[in-house]
């Protein structure tokens, strides 16, 4: 047999000899691919300061009415973003973000500078458009009122904008700013923080401005009921209505219509028909009195109550109520400018309030003071319906005054009804704990007085969480001097209760959170027969009677009960009076409420 012959050897794999040159040359690979990095953050870095410092300047030259100035910053902060953009697509930037350490603080820079090239390239020209069309000089109509068509004319740039804060926002929160250097959290925080507030604010604006637009007139004309309240006789929603104005709103154009007083109306008629428990909640007189329907703090009842007394007096029925207070006038006044009574009164920002709510009591008696009231208010809505302001500051002071739970709204249009609730602006009492658990307290004046111009009150909350309980306090100091007070500013009733004039008689109300049962009040009531139980809202509800005399601080207490289950975010409702309320919630409720 013949001999097998051998497989030929393979030939060994010659692996390319690492010599001292190879290293090297890796070595400056990295070293140049470093500098070039370098060079390119810091590029990047300087094209984001620039872009960012013209975003603040065209803003002011917004402002100015400056147009040839904007067109030539936005278009230098466009090219500044755009380079940046770019330099950031660069694949150093992929790859030094997967760098240890240092990778997360690359990627939050590089997603920062996709983000702002977002706005630029995709918001800031038709955002620029449009707060071009609402300064005061563009938004006032030939006639008078606010002219729609710049709202109009956002309407159709809102889409474009948000669809760039969208993309934006998608970019930034990938961001890990827990994992980031503090240095580089502080160049891009601001950025991400506009972002995240704005796009659910922009979408909103979308979603919201059709509305807006048909509450304006803009599909017909509107009759609204402007109530004002008067925090020197304080009610739960406030204060005594004591004055109304009655405006017609055609395409943006406003007309004041008519004014009535607490006197215009008949008082012997039923506006409205609450259940039997509710009913038991407060003095018969309550929903047959023009100047009682705010002693409910659910201010659709309220609304609802002008409502039928509007269709009762004129067979009309209103399209929508609003009320304010001379706070909220003090807020639209810093806007607006100061107005002139007809007797030579200035009115400003810093005294309108005084002026309302005291001077007056000093200076007129009866139907002057009504007169003096209704010319205020007429003056005041002149200067509003005249449209020369900054659409922007009064959309602050109007914020500022929501945020004090002193501006609500009303329509009988579910649409613009769901706004509105949307917007927190109904003032209702929620039902359920689902999206917040609301404690309310609040304050009734029965002294009929106009005492409560010195009021001061302050919140307090607190919890017992292995007990599942609320505690909600309410301290009230009273401030009245002893001299110098007018008969009509001292409490009525006071005499019937002999004590002094200058006295405080106030009805507290403590609605309990849904679902929740009252078990305490402390201390006990001053007069105890006054004492009232029910339930409004689906919520239990008590209302004590307290005398506070001048000088005197009391401290009134509620603690509930609260129901199984997760609970929504604590918060809290209480009287708007002529001063701000402090509010404190404490840590001992912490572990029965979700975060907010």
């Amino acid at each position: 047999m013949p001999k097998p012959t051998a497989s030929p050897a393979r030939p060994r794999r010659r692996w390319p000899r690492i010599t001292a040159w190879t290293v090297g040359g890796i070595l400056l690979i990295l070293i140049v691919g470093g500098v070039v990095f370098a060079f390119q953050a810091r590029s990047v870095w300087s094209d984001l300061t620039s872009a960012k410092s013209d975003l603040s300047s065209v803003l002011k030259d917004v402002k100015k009415g400056d147009t040839a100035q904007v067109d030539a910053t936005a278009q230098h902060a466009h090219e500044k973003a755009a380079h940046a953009n770019d330099t950031v697509g660069n694949p150093l930037w992929a790859v030094a973000s997967v760098i240890p350490f240092a990778g997360p603080n690359v990627d939050a820079v590089r997603r920062a500078t996709q983000a702002t090239y977002d706005l630029v390239d995709g918001a800031l020209p038709p955002g620029l458009t449009v707060l071009g069309n609402l300064q005061a000089d563009n938004q006032t109509a030939e006639e008078g009122g606010v002219d729609l068509a710049p709202l109009r004319e956002a309407q159709a740039s809102l889409p474009a904008i948000n669809k760039a804060f969208a993309a934006a926002h998608e970019k930034v929160d990938g961001i890990d700013r827990g994992s980031i250097l503090p240095a580089v959290d502080d160049a891009i925080g601001s950025l991400v923080d506009v972002i995240e507030e704005a796009t659910p604010a922009l979408r909103n604006a979308e979603k919201y401005l059709p509305t807006i637009l048909d509450i304006a007139g803009g599909d017909g004309p509107r009759t609204y009921m402007i109530v004002f309240q008067n925090n020197a006789e304080v009610r739960s929603g406030g204060g005594l209505p004591a004055a109304t104005a009655i405006v017609n709103v055609d395409d943006g154009k406003t007309s004041l219509a008519d004014q009535t007083s607490t006197y215009s109306f008949r008082r012997d008629i039923k506006v409205i028909d609450p259940p039997e428990q509710m009913q038991a909640l407060y003095d018969s007189e309550t929903f047959t009195g023009f100047g009682n329907f705010t002693r409910t703090p659910n201010f659709p009842t309220t609304a609802e109550a002008f409502d039928s007394l509007w269709n009762i007096t004129i067979g009309q029925h209103l399209d929508g109520v609003v009320t304010v207070d001379p706070v909220v006038l003090s807020h639209i006044l810093a806007v607006t400018g100061p107005v002139t009574a007809a007797d030579g009164t200035k009115l400003t920002s810093g005294n309108v309030v005084k002026t309302l709510l005291y001077d007056t009591y000093q200076r007129y008696s009866g139907a002057q003071q009504d007169l003096f009231f209704g010319d205020v208010a007429s003056r005041v809505f002149t200067k509003v319906a005249a449209g020369k302001w900054d659409v922007l500051k009064m959309l602050d002071a109007l914020e500022r005054s929501v945020n004090e739970q002193r501006l609500h709204l009303w329509f009988p249009v579910k649409a613009e009804q769901a706004m509105v609730t949307d917007l927190g602006l109904d003032g209702a009492l929620p039902i359920t704990n689902k999206a917040s658990t609301e404690v309310g307290i609040f304050l009734n004046d029965y002294a009929a007085s106009k005492l409560e111009y010195f009021m001061k009150t302050k919140v307090a909350v607190t919890c017992d969480a292995p007990a599942r309980t609320v505690t909600t306090s309410v301290t009230i100091t009273n401030d009245v001097p002893m001299d110098g007070m007018t008969n009509y500013q001292l409490g009525i009733r006071n005499v019937g209760y002999g004590i002094p004039r200058q006295s405080f008689i106030l009805d507290v109300m403590y609605f309990a959170p849904p679902g929740s049962k009252i078990t305490g009040v402390t201390p006990d009531a001053d007069d105890p027969a006054a004492t009232r139980t029910g339930v409004e809202r689906d919520r239990n509800v008590q209302s004590t009677r307290y005398f506070v005399a001048s000088g005197e601080t009391k401290t009134v207490s509620y603690t509930s009960t609260l129901p199984a289950g997760s609970l929504g975010p604590l918060s809290v409702r209480y009287s708007p009076t002529v001063t701000n309320t402090p509010v404190s919630i404490s840590d001992t409720c912490t572990p029965l409420f979700a975060d907010k």
